[in-house]
């Protein structure tokens, strides 16, 4: 295949799958009760611990106003605290709460089942490969 018509493959497969993910994530079929938001950015917190909204929006290229009003709203949810950062006092840092983590792990449960079931035809090194393929395409979206 040529390399104009990989790049045209690749620019709508992936403009489709992130379609159908967005589509199942706002259907009857959802996984679970977390919004996808919030499942990512209690994930982020779950994974690398407690984080400064700046550092967040970063993480997740959104404007620190998007990511405060997310915040805030887990925060109201009791699913993340806020804490003053002990090295700048004026400063917040956001973490998972006992709540939180149960709720994201009923949740990433219930993703990984889906996968699991949605990949079952796959072979280990299908499933493997496709993986290190998606992690260095989330890596050029940041270069």
């Amino acid at each position: 295949m040529q390399e104009k018509n990989s790049i045209e493959l690749i620019e709508y497969e992936l403009t489709t799958f992130i379609r159908r993910a967005v589509y199942l994530d706002n259907s009857e079929n959802k996984i679970g009760n977390l919004e996808r938001s919030a499942y990512l950015l209690l994930r982020q917190l779950d994974e690398f611990g407690p984080a400064r909204v700046k550092e967040l929006a970063e993480a997740f290229k959104l404007d620190i106003s998007t990511l405060s009003r997310q915040a805030a709203a887990l925060e109201n949810k009791k699913l993340i605290s806020r804490s003053s950062d002990p090295s700048d006092g004026r400063v917040s840092l956001f973490d998972i709460t006992p709540r939180g983590k149960r709720m994201l792990q009923t949740d990433k449960q219930m993703r990984l089942e889906r996968y699991h079931s949605m990949l079952k035809k796959w072979s280990s090194e299908e499933k493997e490969l496709f993986g290190k393929l998606l992690m260095r395409m989330n890596d050029a979206f940041i270069d």
